[in-house]
This record gives structure tokens, sequence and C-alpha cells, in this order.
């Protein structure tokens, strides 16, 4: 899995982005077994996530909801990767594809982190209105945190790191409704 030093370096450098410290990016790794490996950083933070989904399903049976959500999360990252892969080759900058993988996956932890208050409001069945706004902060913090990765790691311009950060926005949110139109289409028939 991981050793303990690369476990550390990688939780200093979600710290060191999340303060915004440019060299956050330098501290993983760029092979591409680290790239494969920071998937399971993935996989270990689903639950989390899956959990808010099944319970915010409402009449909607949870099954298909987690679902729907599971293939918007991998369509998403898919399209997303292969957008970035295709402007690192671009500029070419392909040799850091793999430390972006990895920055961008150790980064959930942060994710995760921010969004804790409003997962335990979710999941303590608390009236999660007061923190509506928080989680537009938090999802929005997330892209800034994606366009951040992007410029330093690939070392472009911070105008095209933000470039990109918009296009993950765009294709999240567009799946997003995809999966919600599939959501009102499926779920009333069941």
């Amino acid at each position: 899995m991981f050793t303990r030093e690369e476990l550390k370096n990688n939780l200093i450098g979600c710290a060191e982005i999340a303060l915004f410290m440019p060299n956050g990016v330098e501290r993983y790794d760029s092979s591409k077994s680290a790239a494969i490996r920071s998937f399971l950083v993935t996989l270990i933070l689903l639950p989390a996530v899956v959990a808010v989904w099944a319970y915010r399903a409402g009449s909607v049976p949870a099954g298909l909801v987690v679902g729907l959500h599971l293939a918007h999360f991998v369509l998403s990252a898919l399209l997303f990767l292969t957008v970035v892969y295709f402007l690192s080759k671009q500029y070419n900058r392909e040799e850091h594809f793999f430390r972006f993988i990895t920055a961008v996956n150790w980064q959930g932890v942060t994710g995760v982190f921010l969004v804790f208050p409003v997962l335990a409001a979710v999941l303590l069945g608390w009236d999660i209105e007061p923190w509506e706004n928080y989680s537009i902060f938090v999802t929005l913090l997330s892209y800034v945190y994606t366009g951040f990765i992007v410029t330093y790691v690939f070392r472009i311009p911070w105008e095209l790191g933000g470039f990109v950060a918009v296009i993950a926005l765009a294709v999240d949110q567009n799946l997003l409704e995809v999966v919600k139109h599939l959501q009102d289409y499926l779920g009333p028939g069941i």
C-alpha cells in the first residue's frame, strides 16, 4: 500500500496545498505506480460520500441513487483526466501527468476534512440548511485547489490552471444534471 514515509509526505502535501504553498505538489511521487496507488485514497474516502448519497435519496431507492452517483463520479473523473492529459500533451508537460493524478487524489483527504461538518450533520439527521452556503464554499474551494495543483504540477500560467478547474466544474456539473434527470426519470416508476 503506502510506506510510512510516503504517507507522511502525501499528507504534508495535502496540508501545504490547502494553505496554497507551491512546494506541496513536489511532495508527490511522479511515478505511474504512485498515481495508480493514489486511487486507493479515493476508494478509502468514498464510503463517507456514498453514505450521504444514500441518506439524501429521499423516496428514490438508495441503491439507484448510489449507482447513479458512482457512475457520475467515475465518468466525470475519466472525462476530466482525459482533458487534462490532452492539455498536458499539447503543452509538452506529459511527464507531470502522474504527479497530477496523485496530488488530485490525495487532495480528497482535504476535501473530506473540510466537508466533515456537513457529513456529520447529514448522518446525524440535523437540519443541513445552515450548512448549505458552507457546502457551496467547499465545492468552489475544491475547484480552486484543482486549479492550484494544475498550475504548479504542470508549471503553467495560473490562468490556464484556472481554465482547467473551470473545465472540471463544467464536466462535473453537467454530468450531475444528467444524474438528476435520470434519478427523476427512473425513481418514481420503481
